[in-house]
Protein backbone atom coordinates (compact mmCIF):
# COMPACT_ATOMS: atom_id res chain seq x y z
CA UNK A 1 0.00 0.00 0.00
CA UNK A 2 2.60 2.18 0.91
CA UNK A 3 4.85 1.51 -2.52
CA UNK A 4 1.61 2.46 -3.96
CA UNK A 5 0.99 5.87 -1.99
CA UNK A 6 4.86 6.56 -2.69
CA UNK A 7 4.10 5.66 -6.82
CA UNK A 8 1.13 8.24 -6.66
CA UNK A 9 3.36 10.72 -5.13
CA UNK A 10 6.20 10.46 -7.60
CA UNK A 11 3.92 10.18 -10.42
CA UNK A 12 2.19 13.47 -9.14
CA UNK A 13 5.49 15.34 -8.22
CA UNK A 14 6.67 14.13 -12.09
CA UNK A 15 3.70 15.67 -13.50
CA UNK A 16 3.44 18.84 -11.39
CA UNK A 17 6.94 19.39 -12.49
CA UNK A 18 6.31 18.99 -15.92
CA UNK A 19 3.77 21.09 -15.94
CA UNK A 20 6.05 23.33 -14.01
CA UNK A 21 8.81 23.63 -16.73
CA UNK A 22 6.22 23.37 -19.71
CA UNK A 23 6.81 26.87 -21.62
CA UNK A 24 4.12 29.36 -20.47
CA UNK A 25 3.53 30.24 -24.24
CA UNK A 26 4.08 29.52 -27.78
CA UNK A 27 3.99 31.08 -30.59
CA UNK A 28 2.79 29.37 -34.15
CA UNK A 29 3.11 31.54 -37.46
CA UNK A 30 1.77 30.55 -40.74
CA UNK A 31 2.92 32.26 -43.78
CA UNK A 32 1.81 31.86 -47.78
CA UNK A 33 1.00 34.47 -50.21
CA UNK A 34 -2.17 35.52 -51.78
CA UNK A 35 -2.57 36.26 -55.56
CA UNK A 36 -4.38 39.55 -55.14
CA UNK A 37 -2.77 43.30 -54.83
CA UNK A 38 -2.56 44.66 -50.67
CA UNK A 39 -4.34 47.34 -51.83
CA UNK A 40 -7.47 44.97 -52.45
CA UNK A 41 -6.88 42.92 -49.31
CA UNK A 42 -6.74 45.93 -47.75
CA UNK A 43 -9.64 47.44 -48.14
CA UNK A 44 -11.72 44.46 -47.60
CA UNK A 45 -10.00 44.28 -44.32
CA UNK A 46 -10.75 47.40 -43.06
CA UNK A 47 -14.38 47.94 -44.29
CA UNK A 48 -16.65 45.40 -42.10
CA UNK A 49 -18.82 45.65 -44.70
CA UNK A 50 -16.90 43.39 -47.12
CA UNK A 51 -16.14 40.68 -44.19
CA UNK A 52 -18.94 38.39 -45.33
CA UNK A 53 -17.30 38.32 -48.98
CA UNK A 54 -13.91 37.02 -47.58
CA UNK A 55 -13.78 35.47 -44.81
CA UNK A 56 -13.61 31.53 -44.74
CA UNK A 57 -16.68 30.77 -41.89
CA UNK A 58 -19.34 32.38 -40.26
CA UNK A 59 -19.20 36.80 -39.21
CA UNK A 60 -21.24 37.12 -36.63
CA UNK A 61 -21.42 40.73 -35.22
CA UNK A 62 -19.35 44.05 -36.63
CA UNK A 63 -16.36 42.28 -34.21
CA UNK A 64 -16.68 38.90 -34.15
CA UNK A 65 -15.97 36.19 -37.08
CA UNK A 66 -16.07 32.15 -36.61
CA UNK A 67 -14.71 29.58 -37.76
CA UNK A 68 -15.59 25.93 -36.71
CA UNK A 69 -15.60 26.27 -33.72
CA UNK A 70 -13.63 28.87 -32.75
CA UNK A 71 -14.84 32.68 -32.19
CA UNK A 72 -12.21 35.59 -32.96
CA UNK A 73 -13.29 38.80 -31.34
CA UNK A 74 -11.34 41.57 -33.77
CA UNK A 75 -9.41 44.30 -30.66
CA UNK A 76 -7.65 45.96 -33.33
CA UNK A 77 -8.05 46.56 -37.26
CA UNK A 78 -5.28 47.93 -39.08
CA UNK A 79 -4.36 48.60 -42.32
CA UNK A 80 -2.40 45.77 -42.95
CA UNK A 81 -4.58 43.20 -41.02
CA UNK A 82 -6.05 42.88 -37.16
CA UNK A 83 -5.51 41.59 -33.63
CA UNK A 84 -8.05 39.60 -32.10
CA UNK A 85 -8.65 37.86 -29.03
CA UNK A 86 -10.24 33.83 -29.07
CA UNK A 87 -13.09 34.03 -26.80
CA UNK A 88 -13.69 30.40 -26.74
CA UNK A 89 -10.31 28.15 -26.36
CA UNK A 90 -9.61 25.77 -23.40
CA UNK A 91 -6.15 27.99 -24.11
CA UNK A 92 -6.59 31.83 -23.96
CA UNK A 93 -5.02 32.27 -27.43
CA UNK A 94 -4.40 35.77 -29.39
CA UNK A 95 -4.08 36.23 -33.57
CA UNK A 96 -2.42 38.50 -35.29
CA UNK A 97 -3.09 38.88 -39.40
CA UNK A 98 -0.19 41.39 -40.72
CA UNK A 99 -0.40 41.87 -44.78
CA UNK A 100 2.46 42.75 -46.45
CA UNK A 101 2.94 44.42 -50.23
CA UNK A 102 5.04 42.12 -52.53
CA UNK A 103 6.60 42.39 -55.94
CA UNK A 104 4.31 40.99 -58.74
CA UNK A 105 1.10 42.13 -57.47
CA UNK A 106 0.96 39.57 -55.09
CA UNK A 107 0.45 39.85 -51.03
CA UNK A 108 2.70 38.40 -48.37
CA UNK A 109 0.29 36.65 -45.36
CA UNK A 110 1.24 36.01 -42.04
CA UNK A 111 -0.66 34.22 -39.19
CA UNK A 112 0.77 34.51 -35.78
CA UNK A 113 -1.39 32.47 -33.14
CA UNK A 114 -0.14 32.95 -29.65
CA UNK A 115 -0.98 30.55 -27.04
CA UNK A 116 -0.94 31.61 -23.19
CA UNK A 117 -0.83 28.48 -20.79
CA UNK A 118 -2.00 28.20 -17.42
CA UNK A 119 0.49 29.09 -14.23
CA UNK A 120 -0.86 26.31 -12.38
CA UNK A 121 0.81 23.45 -14.01
CA UNK A 122 -1.87 20.45 -13.78
CA UNK A 123 -3.89 22.91 -15.99
CA UNK A 124 -1.05 24.05 -17.95
CA UNK A 125 -0.29 20.26 -18.60
CA UNK A 126 -3.62 19.24 -19.86
CA UNK A 127 -3.65 22.66 -22.30
CA UNK A 128 -0.50 21.27 -24.04
CA UNK A 129 -2.03 18.16 -24.17
CA UNK A 130 -4.80 19.55 -26.75
CA UNK A 131 -2.51 21.90 -27.92
CA UNK A 132 -1.61 20.42 -31.14
CA UNK A 133 -5.24 19.98 -32.26
CA UNK A 134 -5.79 23.15 -31.78
CA UNK A 135 -2.71 24.27 -34.24
CA UNK A 136 -4.12 22.70 -37.22
CA UNK A 137 -7.51 24.01 -36.69
CA UNK A 138 -5.17 27.46 -37.28
CA UNK A 139 -3.94 25.83 -39.86
CA UNK A 140 -7.07 25.37 -41.66
CA UNK A 141 -7.99 29.05 -41.04
CA UNK A 142 -4.75 30.53 -42.78
CA UNK A 143 -5.24 28.22 -45.58
CA UNK A 144 -8.59 29.36 -46.04
CA UNK A 145 -7.93 32.83 -45.69
CA UNK A 146 -4.92 32.67 -48.38
CA UNK A 147 -7.68 30.77 -50.88
CA UNK A 148 -10.41 33.56 -50.28
CA UNK A 149 -7.31 36.94 -49.96
CA UNK A 150 -6.17 34.90 -54.07
CA UNK A 151 -10.47 34.71 -55.43
CA UNK A 152 -11.02 37.58 -57.34
CA UNK A 153 -14.67 37.28 -56.56
CA UNK A 154 -14.22 37.38 -53.08
CA UNK A 155 -12.13 40.01 -52.67
CA UNK A 156 -14.09 42.60 -55.61
CA UNK A 157 -17.41 41.42 -55.35
CA UNK A 158 -17.48 40.33 -59.30
CA UNK A 159 -16.05 37.49 -61.31
CA UNK A 160 -13.44 40.00 -63.29
CA UNK A 161 -11.27 38.57 -65.49
CA UNK A 162 -8.58 39.52 -68.08
CA UNK A 163 -9.67 38.59 -71.72
CA UNK A 164 -8.82 39.60 -75.26
CA UNK A 165 -10.83 42.73 -76.99
CA UNK A 166 -13.24 40.44 -79.36
CA UNK A 167 -13.68 42.75 -81.81
CA UNK A 168 -11.91 45.59 -83.72
CA UNK A 169 -14.65 47.59 -85.89
CA UNK A 170 -17.44 49.54 -84.49
CA UNK A 171 -20.03 51.99 -85.87
CA UNK A 172 -21.15 54.36 -82.90
CA UNK A 173 -23.41 57.47 -82.67
CA UNK A 174 -23.39 60.23 -80.41
CA UNK A 175 -26.63 62.26 -78.76
CA UNK A 176 -26.46 64.97 -76.77
CA UNK A 177 -29.84 64.92 -74.44
CA UNK A 178 -31.39 67.03 -71.71
CA UNK A 179 -31.82 63.93 -69.57
CA UNK A 180 -30.85 60.94 -68.23
CA UNK A 181 -31.16 58.30 -71.71
CA UNK A 182 -34.36 56.35 -71.40
CA UNK A 183 -33.82 52.59 -72.33
CA UNK A 184 -35.83 53.25 -75.07
CA UNK A 185 -33.22 55.89 -76.74
CA UNK A 186 -30.68 53.89 -76.13
CA UNK A 187 -31.77 50.90 -78.11
CA UNK A 188 -33.65 53.57 -80.76
CA UNK A 189 -29.71 54.47 -81.29
CA UNK A 190 -28.06 50.71 -81.38
CA UNK A 191 -31.03 49.88 -84.02
CA UNK A 192 -29.88 53.19 -86.21
CA UNK A 193 -26.08 51.79 -85.98
CA UNK A 194 -27.06 47.95 -86.89
CA UNK A 195 -29.11 49.04 -89.85
CA UNK A 196 -26.29 51.16 -91.12
CA UNK A 197 -24.15 48.29 -91.04
CA UNK A 198 -26.27 45.98 -93.22
CA UNK A 199 -27.21 49.08 -95.49
CA UNK A 200 -23.36 48.65 -96.36
CA UNK A 201 -23.19 45.20 -96.93
CA UNK A 202 -21.69 43.99 -93.77
CA UNK A 203 -22.51 42.46 -90.46
CA UNK A 204 -23.48 42.94 -87.20
CA UNK A 205 -21.22 40.83 -84.85
CA UNK A 206 -21.74 40.83 -80.57
CA UNK A 207 -23.81 42.69 -78.48
CA UNK A 208 -23.84 46.60 -78.54
CA UNK A 209 -21.87 48.90 -76.21
CA UNK A 210 -23.02 52.11 -74.91
CA UNK A 211 -21.46 54.56 -72.24
CA UNK A 212 -23.89 57.63 -70.73
CA UNK A 213 -21.53 61.00 -69.59
CA UNK A 214 -22.87 63.69 -67.95
CA UNK A 215 -21.51 67.00 -68.73
CA UNK A 216 -23.35 69.73 -67.41
CA UNK A 217 -26.36 70.17 -65.77
CA UNK A 218 -28.98 68.64 -67.66
CA UNK A 219 -26.64 67.53 -70.04
CA UNK A 220 -25.90 64.52 -70.93
CA UNK A 221 -24.00 62.58 -73.84
CA UNK A 222 -25.14 59.24 -75.08
CA UNK A 223 -22.82 56.86 -76.45
CA UNK A 224 -23.70 53.55 -78.66
CA UNK A 225 -21.66 51.46 -80.30
CA UNK A 226 -21.87 48.22 -82.45
CA UNK A 227 -19.61 46.02 -84.08
CA UNK A 228 -19.01 44.95 -87.53
CA UNK A 229 -17.36 42.10 -89.21
CA UNK A 230 -15.27 44.92 -91.45
CA UNK A 231 -14.30 48.47 -90.92
CA UNK A 232 -16.90 50.67 -92.31
CA UNK A 233 -15.31 54.97 -93.25
CA UNK A 234 -17.78 57.36 -91.22
CA UNK A 235 -21.01 58.86 -93.18
CA UNK A 236 -22.61 62.00 -91.21
CA UNK A 237 -23.40 60.70 -87.64
CA UNK A 238 -22.66 57.03 -88.29
CA UNK A 239 -18.42 57.52 -86.98
CA UNK A 240 -16.03 54.81 -87.40
CA UNK A 241 -14.02 53.55 -83.89
CA UNK A 242 -11.13 50.94 -84.12
CA UNK A 243 -10.53 49.54 -80.80
CA UNK A 244 -7.20 47.57 -80.61
CA UNK A 245 -7.14 43.89 -80.05
CA UNK A 246 -5.55 43.87 -77.03
CA UNK A 247 -6.25 43.32 -73.26
CA UNK A 248 -9.66 43.85 -71.91
CA UNK A 249 -10.84 43.65 -68.34
CA UNK A 250 -14.35 42.41 -68.16
CA UNK A 251 -16.91 41.23 -65.31
CA UNK A 252 -20.02 39.89 -65.73
CA UNK A 253 -23.25 41.35 -63.78
CA UNK A 254 -26.70 40.55 -62.87
CA UNK A 255 -29.27 43.48 -62.45
CA UNK A 256 -30.20 46.86 -62.61
CA UNK A 257 -28.03 50.06 -62.39
CA UNK A 258 -26.82 50.16 -59.26
CA UNK A 259 -25.49 46.50 -59.04
CA UNK A 260 -24.20 47.98 -62.55
CA UNK A 261 -22.38 50.86 -60.55
CA UNK A 262 -21.35 48.53 -57.95
CA UNK A 263 -19.39 46.28 -60.42
CA UNK A 264 -17.77 49.65 -62.05
CA UNK A 265 -16.51 50.90 -59.03
CA UNK A 266 -15.39 47.08 -58.39
CA UNK A 267 -13.75 46.75 -62.12
CA UNK A 268 -11.94 50.18 -60.93
CA UNK A 269 -10.34 48.92 -57.82
CA UNK A 270 -9.29 46.06 -59.79
CA UNK A 271 -7.95 47.89 -62.53
CA UNK A 272 -5.93 50.61 -60.23
CA UNK A 273 -5.04 47.65 -57.73
CA UNK A 274 -3.38 45.84 -60.52
CA UNK A 275 -1.69 49.05 -61.73
CA UNK A 276 -3.05 48.48 -65.18
CA UNK A 277 -3.06 51.44 -67.84
CA UNK A 278 -5.79 51.81 -69.70
CA UNK A 279 -5.77 53.55 -73.57
CA UNK A 280 -9.39 53.81 -73.80
CA UNK A 281 -13.04 54.06 -71.32
CA UNK A 282 -14.53 51.85 -69.61
CA UNK A 283 -18.11 50.70 -71.47
CA UNK A 284 -20.87 48.09 -70.99
CA UNK A 285 -22.05 45.55 -73.07
CA UNK A 286 -25.79 44.62 -72.96
CA UNK A 287 -26.08 41.36 -72.73
CA UNK A 288 -29.44 41.25 -72.56
CA UNK A 289 -32.13 42.84 -74.41
CA UNK A 290 -33.41 45.69 -72.21
CA UNK A 291 -36.68 46.53 -74.18
CA UNK A 292 -38.07 42.74 -74.46
CA UNK A 293 -36.48 42.05 -70.53
CA UNK A 294 -38.42 44.72 -67.85
CA UNK A 295 -37.22 43.07 -65.05
CA UNK A 296 -34.06 44.68 -64.35
CA UNK A 297 -33.04 41.93 -61.77
CA UNK A 298 -32.48 39.78 -64.84
CA UNK A 299 -30.51 41.99 -66.89
CA UNK A 300 -27.15 40.67 -67.76
CA UNK A 301 -24.31 43.35 -68.57
CA UNK A 302 -20.52 42.93 -68.77
CA UNK A 303 -18.44 45.80 -67.62
CA UNK A 304 -15.77 46.47 -69.99
CA UNK A 305 -12.10 47.95 -69.29
CA UNK A 306 -9.13 48.12 -71.92
CA UNK A 307 -6.01 47.81 -70.97
CA UNK A 308 -2.46 47.32 -71.98
CA UNK A 309 -1.66 44.41 -70.29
Amino acid sequence: MKRFLYGVIVLVVLVVGIGFFLPSNRLKSFTGNATIPFDGISRVIVNKQYWEKWWPGNVKNDSTLAFGDTELHIDMLLLNGFKASVLNESIPTSVELQTIATYNAETALTLNVQFNFSTNPLTKLYQYLSYSSQQKQYEELFKNLTLSFSNVKRVYGFDIRMEKVPNAYYVSIKNYLNHYPTIEEVYASIEEAKNFILSQKSKVVNYPIFNVFKEGENQYLLMVAVASDREIPSQGKFLQKNMMLGNIVVAEVQGGNSTIEKCKEAVQFYVNDFRKISPAIAFERLITNRLQEKDSSKWITTVNYPVFQ
